[in-house]
């Protein structure tokens, strides 16, 4: 029987640009730092001794993107802001008549498996329509899971400012 050709990493830094994550978001930043690492040639695997830090970085303009991409609840012409610990979301929706619409949200870690987007506030017309767009928020989250990743993960902190959301995490070792 063949040796199984391994590598063992003392500490390993990576960091990736433009990740485009499976429900098509892309990530600005993918950092990753650890220690204890176990490569495998043959069949290619990995193998963590601890768990690993992840940063990932997301701008207001790629957000902006997947949102005009995905155009939840027939909305279209966004504009994202993130700044003071909110997002703001300005977007155009059709009723009987083309109206603008500002949301105000904030992002919220449940259980360290997903990703929350919870409505502050929504401001159409000088009018509030919180439970029309808490309808909406309501069919699309969590916006993230980590179950749909591959990788194991548990997400730690996310924060919002400068315009970008900037979410750490736990790379979890393989059970």
């Amino acid at each position: 029987m063949a040796e199984v050709e391994q590598i063992q990493i003392g500490s390993a830094f990576a960091e990736f640009s433009k990740v485009r994550l499976p429900f098509g978001l892309d990530v600005e930043i993918l950092r990753v730092e650890g220690t204890g690492l176990l490569l495998q040639r043959e069949p290619f695997d990995w193998k963590l001794g601890e768990p690993a830090k992840v940063v990932a970085t997301v701008t207001d303009l790629a957000l902006q993107a997947f949102l005009e991409h995905k155009k939840p609840g027939g909305l279209r012409d966004f504009f994202v802001q993130l700044s003071q610990g909110e997002v703001q979301v300005h977007a155009t929706a059709r009723v009987l008549i083309e109206i603008r619409a500002v949301a105000v949200c904030d992002l919220e870690i449940v259980e360290g498996k997903q990703l929350f987007v919870r409505l502050k506030k929504v401001d159409v017309l000088g009018v509030g329509a919180k439970s029309l767009v808490q309808k909406q928020l309501d069919e699309i989250n969590p916006i993230l899971d980590v179950k749909d990743l591959p990788v194991p993960l548990e997400l730690q902190t996310v924060e919002i400012g400068d315009g970008k959301i900037v979410m750490t995490a736990a790379l979890l070792p393989k059970s």
